[in-house]
């Protein structure tokens, strides 16, 4: 792992046998979050728009951009997305370190808090610190292999790169990018702010 390897990092990270992290590496952050704005007094209070939500039942539209969520909401959320994002977290981190970390140890670790590499050795989050070349070398070993052939796959650096020229605008958003950009989402993720 490199850089910032952190929930959805680390998620993936423990499917490995092995997990070697670079000694600047941020991982951890085991836990789940969702978040979405409320609208309601920029639309009603400055622009002077009234949403109106017609629907089939209570819980529909829970939550909703368009008010502030009740307690009721909230804990349904979290009972019914939140908790059940959580516990398979967990089952994938206690599956996939099951020779170092038992339940009991994920959950303790399972707060969203972030380790650096050193910490997440003595965590057992992972099982070593190094660069690519002690990953490639570990699993060599473990393969029981002499010599391997490692293929790294880069985007070529373009004269349009370096003059930010290929920065996306935010003009340019499809209805599905708005649409999933305003629509609550489970995520694993970690933020530094």
């Amino acid at each position: 792992m490199q850089g910032v390897a952190a929930s959805g990092g680390y998620y993936t990270s423990v499917a490995c046998d092995k997990i070697i992290a670079e000694p600047t590496t941020i991982t951890g952050s085991i836990g789940v979050i969702s978040s979405y704005f409320v609208v309601q007094e920029l639309l009603e209070d400055k622009l002077g728009v009234l949403p109106v939500t017609i629907k089939s039942g209570q819980k529909k539209d829970w939550p909703s951009s368009f008010r502030q969520p009740s307690p009721e909401e909230l804990q349904y959320m979290r009972e019914k997305v939140m908790t059940p994002a959580f516990e398979r977290f967990v089952e994938i981190v206690t599956e996939g370190r099951k020779a170092s970390l038992n339940s009991g140890d994920v959950r303790r670790l399972a707060d969203g808090g972030i380790f650096g590499a050193q910490e997440a050795v003595q965590e057992k989050l992972i099982d070593g610190v190094g660069y690519l070349d002690e990953a490639i070398d570990l699993v060599k070993s473990l393969a029981q292999i002499q010599n391997a052939r490692v293929v790294e796959y880069r985007k070529p650096f373009s004269l349009a790169d370096a003059l930010s020229i290929r920065k996306p605008s935010l003009l340019k958003l499809d209805r599905a990018t708005l649409y999933e950009l305003g629509t609550p989402q489970i995520m694993y993720l970690w933020s530094a702010f």
